[in-house]
């Protein structure tokens, strides 16, 4: 889900544009644009992942800086077999939406053997009907004849996260031996990211281990390992660190795709 919600953003560039938009003849990177579009549209109803990248030259190279809700900046460099896995993650990721509006065509520049084409881009995608991200980027797409035919050979975004409701989260384990365990969760909350303080504790209650947290107690089969919450199996670990952690997942499930400790 990461590398969706992180690097996929050019895979969906211009689903959500304004068919009034005039893509004539003599514009053939709007057309080269408008075919990907409807490509991508039709990619779970009959078009096959080999029709999208298609679209995409041998050469193609794009790369993407990514300024999250804490104005950190992320950089990543992808080719076109990059494309290809994240095509992959589309079709098998029923949980995943998207929803992106062009705001405005900033630039446009259309020779013999290339095109440009820049744009404003208001995105949403969502991950169980909730806000994964929210944002707007700007997108400079070129595109060469090939052929006779035109592809897309550069990708070049800058991409400004604004809101999310659920995400990658971040979380800080301070250990006192084995049984006691104080928690730091940073985890994404609209316009900004929250931060939460949690205390474990690893005891025994009616023979059996359980690990208490707040008004929740899971249970922490000494036999087997497994880490189950009202009867439902939530991980297995053997040892105390690694079920806290099971626990903090099922605990911020509501909020995080991913958790990394430190």
């Amino acid at each position: 889900m990461k590398k969706i919600t992180l690097t996929l953003t050019f895979i969906f560039l211009f689903c959500g544009i304004d068919h009034g938009y005039a893509f004539g003849e003599k514009d053939p990177i709007k057309k080269l644009l408008v075919d990907y579009i409807n490509k991508m549209n039709a990619l779970t109803q009959g078009t096959q992942k080999e029709d999208v990248l298609n679209l995409f030259d041998d050469k193609y190279s794009g790369n993407t800086v990514y300024v999250n809700l804490s104005g950190a900046l992320v950089r990543k460099n992808y080719e076109k077999e990059d494309i290809a896995s994240q095509l992959d993650d589309i079709i098998n990721d029923d949980n995943y939406r998207f929803k992106l509006t062009v705001e405005k065509i900033v630039f446009q520049s259309q020779k013999e053997r290339a095109g440009t084409i820049s744009a404003v881009i208001n995105f949403e995608s969502y991950i169980e009907k909730k806000i994964a991200e929210k944002g707007t980027m700007l997108m400079d797409v070129v595109g060469i004849r090939v052929n006779g035919g035109w592809k897309i050979v550069q990708n070049n975004m800058v991409r400004v996260s604004e809101a999310k409701d659920i995400g990658e989260c971040i979380c800080y384990v301070y250990e006192k031996g084995t049984t006691k365990f104080v928690t730091e969760v940073y985890f994404p909350s609209g316009l900004e990211y929250s931060q939460a303080l949690g205390a474990f504790q690893v005891t025994t209650k009616n023979n059996k281990r359980i690990i208490k947290s707040d008004n929740k107690e899971f249970y922490w089969n000494k036999d087997t390992g497994k880490l189950t919450l009202k009867g439902g199996q939530i991980g297995k670990a053997n040892n105390p660190r690694k079920a806290v952690e099971f626990v903090l997942k099922d605990l911020y499930k509501e909020s995080c795709v991913n958790i990394v400790f430190n």
